[in-house]
């Protein structure tokens, strides 16, 4: 990574990714459903690794949205694996880096032993502040987090305003994210950071999520660097 690169990247705090396109990835090449999740999970790794040496801050994924209890059983009980899988793999990691962690989504429905380990990620690297933090959705949906949100301030007696709000979503102490990416070509967000995403910059590549590697990230950084965003004023840019 050039320095040139990793100062493009400073300049982008927050990236968000919608992982889509694993299934049509294995259909394409001849393999099963499931192959095409655990190659995904393996390339998140990669993006991982890649968003922390761009010197991103905050890297946010989308593993599994509230619609997605409508797949089969066998197709779910598979990411729960990958997601127990994941955590295994990087609690002792991140605290050893001083990684931050943040579950996004409700944890009612997820298996008993996949919420217990997210829950003790987020609690045992919540004092880190060393410039990383990862987020990851899991029975994640952004208007199922408004619901979640409005209906506990109501419970409260909290009062409705967008800073109280953002203090109590699933991301407090998150900004929004600069640049959403959503691989495989589609170009609609299914309620991502429903919130959040109100002056994110948007990129949709074509390709699927297990291709979407380190050096298609940096692409859609470079690409976000070029654009003049205004957040509904004038920059001043001709």
């Amino acid at each position: 990574m050039t320095d040139e690169h990793k100062e493009k990247a400073n300049m982008v705090a927050h990236v968000a990714i919608i992982p889509d396109g694993n299934r049509r990835w294995a259909k394409e090449k001849g393999l099963p459903t499931l192959e095409g999740h655990r190659k995904g999970a393996e390339n998140f790794e990669l993006l991982l690794n890649a968003a922390r040496e761009m010197g991103i801050q905050y890297f946010s994924s989308w593993a599994f949205s509230t619609e997605n209890w409508k797949r089969s059983k066998e197709e779910n009980e598979y990411l729960f694996e990958l997601a127990r899988n994941f955590t295994k793999n990087y609690k002792q990691k991140f605290i050893k880096e001083k990684v931050r962690f943040l579950h996004l989504g409700r944890r009612d429905r997820l298996p008993a032993d996949v919420v217990k380990t997210l829950v003790e990620m987020e609690e045992e690297t919540k004092d880190f502040d060393t410039g990383f933090t990862v987020c990851l959705g899991m029975d994640y949906g952004g208007h199922d987090e408004l619901l979640r949100t409005i209906n506990k301030m109501a419970s409260q007696g909290i009062e409705f305003t967008e800073e109280n709000i953002e203090k109590n979503l699933d991301t407090r102490g998150v900004p929004a994210p600069d640049l959403i990416i959503r691989t495989s070509g589609e170009q609609r967000l299914s309620g991502f950071m429903s919130w959040q995403s109100a002056y994110s910059e948007f990129y949709f590549p074509k390709t699927y999520f297990p291709d979407f590697g380190p050096e298609k990230l940096k692409e859609a950084v470079w690409d976000f660097m070029s654009r003049d965003r205004r957040f509904g004023g004038d920059t001043g840019k001709k």
